[in-house]
């Protein structure tokens, strides 16, 4: 399976893992991860979603690969510091949905805005995606500030009995990141 590009920020490089990848970091095994990959994933793992379900998503169509695991990586030390996850491709109204989380140690840094923005933009450049959702508990007071800095409005539907954040397009123009 051929890696998608990555997407390229100031500080950051944002790549879709591989099967392979997931693999490797579902059995812990980060040496062979970092063999794989070239990048460092810290022992106090940072959590970066459901692997084995996206695992399982792209094993059954391999075209969903762009649309599930980036692992947020620090350019300055090659190593991952979260990830920027899709939870697939398009929906049939047009839209995806963004997962984030950081490391404790590298937040507020701004890091979440700059890889959310920029895989909030590469989706809504591709055929059929009209919006970007995103569900967030309603304690999750960072997640909401970030959501709101990136264009998300909250909308008055829920997701998984989770609070529905959306943005389009124009919206996310509108957003100051």
């Amino acid at each position: 399976m051929r890696r998608p590009p990555s997407i390229q920020t100031e500080r950051l490089v944002l790549v879709v893992l591989l099967p392979e990848e997931l693999e490797a970091l579902i059995g812990g095994d980060l040496q062979r991860f970092a063999v794989l990959t070239g990048f460092t994933f810290p022992p106090d793992n940072p959590s970066i979603g459901d692997l084995p379900w996206h695992l399982r998503a792209i094993q059954t169509d391999g075209r969903q690969l762009p649309w599930r695991v980036r692992v947020i990586v620090e350019r300055s030390s090659n190593s991952v510091v979260g990830s920027i996850n899709l939870k697939g491709p398009p929906s049939a109204a047009g839209d995806v949905e963004i997962g984030w989380g950081l490391m404790e140690s590298v937040r507020r840094r701004g890091y979440a805005t700059e890889a959310s923005a920029a895989v909030i933009r590469w989706a809504l450049e591709q055929p059929g995606v009209s919006s970007v959702s995103a569900t967030i508990p309603d304690d999750n007071y960072p997640s909401e500030r970030l959501a709101k800095r990136l264009g998300l409005i909250r909308t008055n539907e829920a997701r998984r009995d989770l609070p529905l954040w959306k943005c389009d397009g124009n919206s996310l123009t509108k957003a100051s990141v």
